[in-house]
């Protein structure tokens, strides 16, 4: 509900869905609890101690758990922060960075979303207290976010075919690029654009991936100012709802398909900036996944994984039954 990210489940997708490329060696799963009454969560991160913070989409509450420990509530949920499908964690400032749209309201009959303006917010890593609140811009819905070295936020516009930009201390969002590939000429859900989004190791190459299309994208920015140029990743077939992404420490790009219409949630691996010609090939690391939508990568590649468990509800709406437990899957490399 990375991503929507946002949900990054968000519907069933008509799409023609081919078998995975390559499977690649599968890691090592586990599954860790969360609490009772802790529903549907979405946005990730972590801190270098091993410290992991995660946020509930229904709630907009944020957990944190340090490494080896039970989970602690840091932040309750507010009115002004009442999802959390995002999270990045800016470890120089001490704040912890997440989108905050109205989405909930994809399980209702009609499919509308809240009339609550989406928005950035940034709460204190240690305490928990709110400092920061920025509107995303009238008609956009702020997806996925990855933080800049500097502390500049990219955010992914999934309703207006957008990368938006804040800059280090900006008090607004600016259009940082457009492009009429993000979008999707489907109707409803299936037409949601930008979802995930991902900055990286050379700290200016994005990746953006869309959600209803599958496609995937690198953003570089231009010289001298220039307007960034973009650039579509070929690949062997179109990812079947992609959400979350991250670059995992040896510079390859950790995707995650939700899989709205076949149900097999799956975390893939594309060298998106290696010099190979041809389509990128797709390395499935592991499938079988309930509605993956963000991660979290640690500097010896270990991975976390929100599963949302939200298709059922997407499919059938409120009249589904809403999941009675939910947790974060962790991946780790095997030798």
């Amino acid at each position: 509900m990375h991503g929507l990210n946002v949900l990054g489940v968000l519907t069933a997708v008509l799409l023609t869905v081919a078998p995975p490329v390559s499977r690649a060696a599968a890691p090592r799963r586990e599954r860790l609890s969360l609490p009772s009454g802790f529903m549907h969560p979405n946005g990730i991160t972590h801190a270098e101690d091993g410290t992991l913070f995660v946020g509930s989409v229904p709630s907009g509450r944020i957990l944190r758990r340090a490494q080896g420990g039970d989970w602690t509530e840091l932040f309750p949920g507010s009115a002004d922060v009442f999802a959390v499908t995002s999270l990045r964690l800016d470890a120089p400032r001490g704040l912890l960075w997440g989108t905050s749209p109205d989405v909930m309201g994809l399980l209702r009959p009609d499919g509308t979303l809240g009339k609550r303006t989406p928005r950035l917010f940034a709460v204190d890593a240690r305490t928990g207290e709110v400092r920061r609140i920025v509107p995303i811009p009238e008609g956009g819905l702020g997806n996925d976010i990855t933080l800049a070295p500097d502390g500049g936020l990219y955010v992914t516009d999934s309703t207006r075919a957008s990368v938006l930009y804040l800059r280090p201390g900006g008090e607004r969002l600016e259009t940082y690029v457009a492009d009429a590939r993000f979008a999707s000429k489907e109707a409803g859900l299936s037409g949601i654009g930008p979802a995930g989004i991902a900055l990286a190791p050379d700290g200016k190459t994005l990746a953006i991936n869309t959600f209803g299309p599958g496609r995937l994208f690198l953003v570089r920015p231009g010289e001298a100012g220039a307007t960034p140029t973009v650039s579509e990743v070929a690949l062997p077939r179109r990812l079947e709802n992609p959400d979350g992404m991250r670059f995992a420490p040896d510079g390859r790009l950790l995707v995650l398909e939700g899989a709205a219409k076949s149900g097999d949630g799956r975390v893939v691996r594309i060298d998106v900036l290696g010099s190979a010609s041809g389509p990128k090939r797709i390395e499935v690391l592991a499938s079988g996944m309930e509605s993956p939508v963000n991660l979290t990568v640690e500097a010896n590649g270990r991975i976390w994984v929100t599963e949302a468990r939200l298709r059922n509800q997407l499919l059938k709406g409120t009249a589904a039954k809403v999941p009675d437990a939910f947790w974060v899957t962790k991946l780790s490399p095997t030798k």
